[in-house]
This record gives structure tokens, C-alpha cells and sequence, in this order.
């Protein structure tokens, strides 16, 4: 989350050193750009330096709280994923394209996969998938949950490095960022 929060604080600065950035949202026509930049920005602060804690931290030894831990985690990557949509709309005026098979995209459909609605998943697959993490899920760098899947009618036990899907996301989500720093520097010197 490191390069996430540092590309975050370059456009907090371009915005307050520059009169041209709130001179524009400040335009009535404007008002719901600059409440999504001025969100965002929250958003994004909050759930960067939230995330970065906990993979300092990790998970509870209590598997109660780790599994709330978990599904913590993964929705404030989700809401900050959100976020980071929002801004480059308002700043850029499209949102960004998310390629097929990035970690961006692997890290939320995990986040849907595990912490969606696993009871019941069926959007996007041929059949319906159910998953369930036991209460020894594992760490950050070995999470694994049980994946029960109606074509085949076969469990099976999945694991994924939590931490380097969030480090390979983390440098994703800064070139988007890095765009909407470029798009201010060059519109709002």
C-alpha cells in the first residue's frame, strides 16, 4: 500500500498548490466531481493505511477475529479500488481499464470468491460455487479455503499469497493514480 499512499499524497499536494484545481471543481457544473475527488481521497488514505497496518500486524491468533480480519481486509481493498475509479473519473473524465488477468483483478475476484458471497457464488461460472475458509485459514503469505464447485461436484483446497496479491495490486493501482497525478499537473500546473 506504500506506493498507493505516496502517489495519493503527490495529488493531495498538486491539488492544494494549485488555484486552477479547486477553481474548477469549485464551479457549481462541477460540485459532484469534486465531492467524488475530494472523497476518494479519504477513502483511499483510510483503506491504504488501514490494509498496510494489518499486513504489519496480520492476522489474529483468535480465528474469530481473523475471519473478520479477513473479510475486513479484502472489502477496504474493494471499497479503495472504488475509490480509485471514482478520482480518475473525476480528474481524468473515464474510468480506468483494468486488464483481463491483472493482480487488480485477481485481488477482487478473490475478494468476491472468499469474502463475497460465498454461501452462493454464481455470477460468472457455469455453475454454482460455495466457499468456506476453516478456522486455521493461515497467514497473509498462505491463505486456504475450500472451494465446492457444482460443475464438477469436487472440493477442492485453493491457496493464494495474500500479501503478494496486495504488493502486485499496490503497483497497479499507483500507475492509475500516476495518470490522474499526470492529468493534474498537465490541466492544473
Amino acid at each position: 500500500m506504500e506506493h498507493v499512499l505516496t502517489v495519493r499524497s503527490k495529488i493531495y499536494d498538486q491539488f492544494h498548490n494549485s488555484s486552477a484545481g479547486p477553481d474548477h471543481f469549485f464551479e457549481p457544473k462541477n460540485a459532484d466531481a469534486y465531492a467524488a475527488y475530494y472523497t476518494s481521497m479519504y477513502l483511499i488514505q483510510d483503506t491504504g493505511e488501514a490494509v498496510a497496518a494489518h499486513l504489519k500486524r496480520g492476522f489474529s491468533t483468535d480465528p474469530m477475529c481473523a475471519y473478520l480480519e479477513f473479510w475486513g481486509v479484502m472489502q477496504a481493498i474493494d471499497i479503495q479500488q472504488d475509490a480509485i475509479f471514482q478520482i480518475h473519473q473525476a480528474i481524468v473524465g473515464n474510468t480506468p481499464t483494468i486488464q483481463r488477468g491483472s493482480s487488480w483483478e485477481k485481488l477482487r475476484n478473490t475478494r468476491h470468491l472468499c469474502a463475497g458471497h460465498p454461501a452462493n457464488r454464481s455470477h460468472g461460472v457455469p455453475a454454482p460455487q460455495r466457499t468456506f475458509m476453516g478456522r486455521s485459514f493461515g497467514g497473509y503469505d498462505q491463505i486456504k479455503y475450500e472451494l465446492w464447485d457444482a460443475a464438477t461436484g469436487t472440493s477442492t483446497h485453493p491457496v493464494f499469497n495474500l500479501r503478494q496479491m496486495i504488493n502486485d495490486y499496490d503497483l497497479e493501482a499507483c500507475a492509475i493514480l500516476d495518470t490522474v497525478l499526470l492529468t493534474m499537473t498537465s490541466n492544473w500546473p
